[in-house]
């Protein structure tokens, strides 16, 4: 557990030494900025602007610093053959993907943790807290979503390059995410094994569109049931779990 704590406390340092968790920062300050000044001069309705981006931003910034750590992680060790020294420790490749893992989630908490912080600020900033249950689920999901979104990347790295990874992680969030209703009606409106087949696949691809409340926050709805957060929990862990057994498999194949 050492050496995989070890490398997790790497890739922190990592996230305090670059620059992108700050542009991100800095960037998302200035636009929650500007919309809660219109809240303050008493324009109708922008709060819920002031939800809607904030609450967009806090997921859209945390995934790109979960993709963009997790997808790097794997090629660059081997690229900068830095790969031999974690092997020869001796640490078994399941640690060192399990030690990548656990460190892009603990990147991507860190920076979900200070932009969602932000967005409750600004949020409690207007004097609108319908309630605190419903951002405590927001919270409860944005950790899940990164967990998916960490092991996901991990997995693709054993066998992609940085590039192609973070590509096809955006491209999953994109399409996944925001025509995840569309798909399926195309699937339902097929018929015979073509449909069986659109369907296996369907439901076998990352659903990150299981972990947005946007709507939910933005419109102050009722918190979801517990039976609804207890089922996408155990989703989340069932496929990260597969998915790093996949990557472990695959890892154990490759040569150096």
């Amino acid at each position: 557990m050492r050496a995989i704590w070890a490398i997790a406390g790497g890739m922190i340092k990592e996230l305090i030494r670059k620059k992108d968790f700050y542009v991100l920062l800095i960037f998302m300050l200035v636009i929650l900025g500007v919309l809660s000044a219109q809240t303050f001069f008493q324009i109708e309705g922008i709060s819920r602007y002031v939800r809607d981006f904030g609450y967009s931003m806090v997921m859209l910034f945390s995934f790109i610093i979960s993709i963009t750590f997790a997808a790097k992680q794997i090629p660059v060790e081997i690229e900068s053959r830095t790969i031999y020294p974690l092997l020869a420790k001796p640490l078994s490749r399941y640690k060192i993907i399990l030690g990548k893992f656990c460190g892009s989630m603990a990147v991507s908490v860190v920076s979900f943790t200070v932009f969602y912080a932000i967005f409750i600020s600004f949020y409690t900033a207007g004097g609108e807290i319908e309630s605190l249950s419903l951002l405590g689920q927001g919270f409860i999901f944005g950790i899940l979503f990164l967990c998916m979104t960490s092991a996901f990347a991990i997995f693709l790295s054993v066998f992609m390059t940085m590039a192609a990874n973070v590509t096809l992680s955006f491209l999953f969030y994109m399409i996944i995410g925001g025509f995840s209703s569309s798909i399926k009606e195309i699937i339902f409106s097929s018929k015979g094994v073509v449909s069986v087949l659109y369907g296996i696949l369907y439901y076998l691809l990352p659903h990150f569109e299981f972990f947005d409340l946007r709507v939910r926050i933005t419109h102050a709805w009722d918190p979801l049931p517990a039976w609804v957060v207890v089922s996408v929990s155990v989703y989340t862990f069932v496929y990260c779990f597969m998915l790093l057994s996949a990557a472990d498999r695959i890892f154990r194949r490759k040569k150096f």
